[in-house]
């Protein structure tokens, strides 16, 4: 996987950097914040690559084709559709509410991205990486002498519009977004071994259009200017997901409930600048304990959640915040191993990054014979997640909302639907998941807390059931997807297996509403 050769066109230096983390946002985010990566990390020499940490780690390079660029995401055929519905039909269809998870794209700057403060309280707004602002729009028509609306028709008391536009950046990844899995890469080659240099694929266009150029320079220098061509991603860009969209059986594991200490209701993991508190920080061990605790059981498949609290952080304008310091996952050989096992296709968090900025690797983290790999690094679970396993990632997810619902009614399942923006050739694209989710405790045809038959988490052997002991993935009723499909199409989300277990799940909350839940 991580067999490499250096060549002119290959997107690395091959040299000082090779095998650290590359792509995310966050290299921009710490020159902005003040400092290196150096400032985040505790130990002097500095972070580690993660090329020989990841070697020996699983991928899903080729598992669905060598072209694939969606990634995990083709494990959601039917029976994960059928089985989010189920989550919220299993219970009293009655009670069945919706929740949407985006935070707003548009609004306040945290005070950090304004002020220059070293370490500054925040404001109600948008939570992101220094340097990027809240977008701002603003009207180009409406009811205003200054502006004029847009009227349809010429006669007295035709309609008039109102009609608005963005007038400053509008950071892909600024707010609530899913990362393409283009997004970040180490040692030259991205998901499913795409070369990095496709990364600054050119897009001509025929007609230019006023744009900002110089989109690197520092706040305030940015100057406008003629656009003819743009760049992006070649290859495992947002787009893969954005038309195959996210449905299937959600989770949520509230570990700032469960083991947090700080905020106003003791329900906040702390933060952690240095990458060295391990109570900001969330292991395997600390997701099977949250859910255990909750009651709630993670499958094969599932769509996972995790609550840190960092979002009513940055809301509460008495809270210090730091942009490097979120809680988060830490990486271990165990974590990236159940991450594989369970064919995890998506997961997503309410912190900046999913993990921890900086991980402090110890020996316990690590299999047998690897103990010379402990030490700092810098977003490892990206390279794991995205590059290797093809696991979307949701960041700054606005989980409040939810996670309260769910602490109020014992209910953590829940159906999981999104599909971000589509922007060809995007790194990652703006995204508002809507979570339906069941609200009292009662069912009326066996669900989780009721008792009900559950799907087995992990084979005795350790193994997925859908992977042959040569590694090469079998015949997949659940999925549908075969060795070679690469695209969310009819044949690869299963429709016929899906419109069976839709309309069975029909029927039955057709009885429920008719005869009223279960006594």
């Amino acid at each position: 996987m991580n067999g490499h050769e250096h060549g002119p066109d290959c997107g690395c230096d091959g040299t000082s950097r090779r095998g650290f983390m590359t792509g995310c946002g966050a290299t921009l985010a710490f020159a902005i914040a003040g400092g290196g990566i150096g400032t985040a990390v505790a130990q002097e020499e500095g972070p580690q690559p993660i090329g020989p940490l990841l070697d020996d780690m699983p991928d899903n390079w080729g598992r669905w084709g060598d072209d694939d660029e969606l990634g995990a995401i083709n494990y959601l055929g039917g029976s994960q559709i059928a089985a989010g519905m189920e989550a919220v039909t299993s219970y009293d269809p009655e009670s069945a509410t919706r929740i949407t998870l985006q935070d707003p794209i548009t609004g306040y700057g945290i005070d950090s991205l304004v002020s220059g403060a070293e370490n500054p309280t925040t404001d109600t707004g948008d939570p992101m990486f220094p340097g990027r602002f809240p977008a701002r729009r603003t009207n180009w028509a409406d009811a205003s002498d200054e502006t004029g609306s847009l009227a349809t028709a010429p006669e007295e008391g035709g309609m008039a519009f109102a009609d608005d536009a963005f007038a400053a950046p509008l950071y892909i990844q600024g707010a609530t977004h899913a990362d393409a899995l283009g997004h970040g890469w180490y040692d030259g080659q991205l998901y499913n071994g795409f070369d990095a240099s496709t990364t600054h694929t050119a897009r001509e266009f025929e007609e230019e259009v006023s744009g900002i150029n110089n989109i690197n320079a520092l706040p305030g220098d940015t100057e406008l200017g003629n656009v003819g061509t743009t760049y992006g991603l070649g290859r495992a860009d947002i787009s893969q997901a954005a038309d195959a969209g996210v449905v299937g059986r959600g989770v949520l594991l509230d570990v700032g409930r469960h083991m947090g200490t700080e905020g106003p209701d003791g329900n906040w993991l702390p933060l952690d600048p240095a990458g060295t508190n391990e109570d900001a920080s969330i292991t395997l061990q600390d997701l099977q304990d949250t859910a255990e605790a909750q009651g709630v059981e993670i499958r094969e498949r599932d769509i996972v959640l995790i609550r840190t609290g960092a979002i009513e952080r940055t809301k509460d304008p008495d809270a210090e915040w730091h942009a490097l310091g979120e809680p988060g996952l830490t990486y271990s050989d165990d974590l990236v191993q159940w991450a594989h096992d369970m064919q995890i296709p998506y997961m997503g968090a309410d912190n900046l990054a999913l993990e921890q900025i900086t991980h402090q690797v110890t020996e316990d983290d690590l299999g047998d014979g690897r103990a010379d790999l402990a030490g700092t690094y810098v977003l490892p679970l990206h390279g794991a997640f995205l590059r290797d396993l093809g696991l979307t990632i949701n960041e700054v997810m606005n989980l409040s909302e939810l996670g309260a619902q769910c602490a109020e009614d014992g209910i953590y399942e829940f159906l999981f639907s999104a599909a971000p923006l589509h922007a060809e050739m995007a790194t990652g694209g703006p995204i508002n998941p809507v979570v339906v989710k069941a609200t009292e405790g009662g069912t009326d045809n066996g669900g989780m807390n009721g008792g009900g038959t559950e799907t087995t988490t992990e084979p005795d052997d350790g193994e997925t059931t859908t992977e042959a002991d040569d590694g090469e993935e079998t015949t997949d009723m659940d999925t549908g997807t075969g060795g070679g499909t690469t695209q969310a199409s009819g044949d690869g989300f299963g429709i016929a297996t899906a419109a069976a277990g839709l309309a069975g799940l029909a029927g039955a909350a057709g009885r429920a509403l008719r005869d009223g839940p279960a006594e």
